[in-house]
């Protein structure tokens, strides 16, 4: 998944928007999924939404994370 997100940074739909992302976390503080949203200025959820740089970030620091 960090391969394809580092080919496709910066994609933006047919409006110019960014996409965005939201990560869903499991009881131990792992990733357990994540969404990727086309239009994130209109996701009125309660998680944090995070633009491809930050999710590059988390991915990565999640990787090297020890089970």
């Amino acid at each position: 998944m960090i391969k394809t997100i580092e080919k496709t940074i910066g994609c933006k739909d047919k409006k110019g928007i960014a996409r965005g992302w939201v990560i869903k976390y499991d009881s131990k503080d792992r990733i357990k999924e994540i969404k990727s949203l086309f239009n994130p200025n209109d996701y009125k959820g309660s998680r944090p939404v995070y633009t491809d740089a930050q999710i590059l970030i988390i991915l990565k620091r999640e990787k090297t994370k020890k089970i």
